[in-house]
């Protein structure tokens, strides 16, 4: 019902004495505050990310099976796990690598052999770690360790090294992958570090958890796709890029165009949010995600969020969200949707600024009244935000909203 709407170019929808039966199921979505879990979604707690429940009921709505959804922020890779697990083709790009690896993990499925060589691994992992003996530092990765203890340093070293006895890629970047969460856990916004023994505790959970949520991944793609799970490279592509000039990305092949569905939370406008660091014991910070995930990164906060938060005026950020979404929209047809969770720090001024960028992009907005709880438009509270963030109670910047546009009509 959404979906044709949209398609027949009928904006707003009205009506006002509650919201019909079909639409609950997406509403209830919107304003799910249940932590992130199900499928490999908790294999990394991504800053920013919305729930699987909004990205699964978004898709179910604006696209059919065989249809492609695209994500030009897909950041931990909410869009692109769920559109596989729905028999959907994706598309996710994002400019940090490090959210690039963590798509290709969750989106890639392990046999039951992988899954007994890593359990065996895990469960060996102690053996491997002994802080008193000596072990090869990573020298080259020294500036990716700072502000780390040296008990967990030398942890992550002896566990990265055995990391060579597996013998695929696909184990590898796994293995890697649940290091990088037990690492998190562990450091970042922690009031306390944690022990070599607390470390090695967690990862032995975490890596059993992630095992059964890649094995029911797997499942999913074979209910849905006649490829098998280890072909699902025919149904998926994730770069390493910027949004800005996707639509000319070789790599994307064209009988896939134009996408059904663009789900997507760009950048957020001013406020608070570290992609690329680790916040350790305060306002210290670590990269060390990129060491664990074997990519390099030398840029600094703005290069992942269209410029320094503390800008006061909106001009660059702006000219940046312009750029990406005129890319965008240059692969998007007639019965394209773009579906966005987008916050402000200051939104009864930014907002309008924001809308009138997606229209000198050709971008319309679509109001689905029916499902406003003010402003005719879907604003929510931001569920589970990180210590910092609750320390400053309910700000405009703990809220997000629901934007739907679609290309503007001739």
């Amino acid at each position: 019902m959404i979906r044709r709407h949209i398609e027949q170019g009928h904006t707003p929808i009205h009506k006002p004495h509650g919201v019909r039966k079909e639409f609950a199921p997406f509403l209830q979505a919107v304003y799910c505050a249940s932590p992130v879990a199900g499928l490999t979604h908790s294999f990394y707690r991504y800053p920013a990310r919305f729930s699987p429940q909004f990205a699964r009921r978004a898709i179910e709505i604006f696209t059919e099976p065989g249809d492609t959804v695209l994500d030009p922020f897909m950041g931990g890779g909410t869009t692109v796990v769920e559109a596989l697990a729905l028999g959907r083709r994706c598309i996710g790009s994002d400019i940090n690598p490090l959210a690039t690896f963590l798509a290709r993990v969750k989106t890639t499925p392990i046999t039951m052999a992988d899954a007994r060589v890593l359990s065996e691994w895990g469960d060996c992992l102690g053996q491997f770690v002994n802080l008193h003996s000596y072990n090869r530092p990573h020298n080259d990765w020294v500036s990716f360790q700072r502000n780390l203890p040296w008990w967990l340093r030398k942890t992550l070293e002896m566990a990265l090294d055995s990391i060579e006895t597996l013998s695929t890629k696909k184990q590898r970047h796994f293995a890697r992958c649940c290091l990088i969460r037990t690492a998190q856990w562990a450091l970042d916004c922690r009031s306390e570090i944690a022990t070599k023994n607390q470390f090695l505790s967690v990862h032995r959970s975490n890596l059993q958890g992630m095992i059964g949520g890649a094995l029911a991944f797997r499942v999913c793609l074979q209910e849905k796709f006649k490829d098998l799970p280890s072909q699902v490279w025919r149904n998926r592509r994730l770069l390493s890029r910027t949004a800005i000039g996707i639509d000319t990305d070789g790599r994307i092949p064209r009988e896939w165009m134009p996408p059904k569905l663009v789900l997507t939370s760009p950048p957020y406008f001013g406020i608070h949010i570290l992609y690329h660091r680790w916040q350790v014991q305060g306002r210290r910070e670590t990269p060390a995600a990129y060491w664990l995930a074997g990519c390099r990164d030398g840029h600094g906060e703005g290069y992942y969020t269209f410029g320094n938060r503390k800008r006061k005026e909106m001009d660059g950020y702006t000219m940046v969200l312009k750029n990406c979404f005129a890319s965008i929209a240059g692969l998007l047809g007639e019965k394209s949707v773009v579906v966005q969770l987008v916050s402000f720090s200051k939104p009864e001024a930014q907002l309008p600024m924001y809308l009138e960028a997606m229209r000198s992009v050709g971008l319309q907005e679509v109001r689905i009244t029916e499902f406003a709880k003010r402003g005719n438009r879907i604003w929510r509270t931001v569920p589970n935000r990180k210590w910092y963030a609750d320390l400053k109670g309910n700000l405009s910047a703990s809220r997000e909203v629901v934007l739907i546009h679609r290309k503007a009509t001739p």
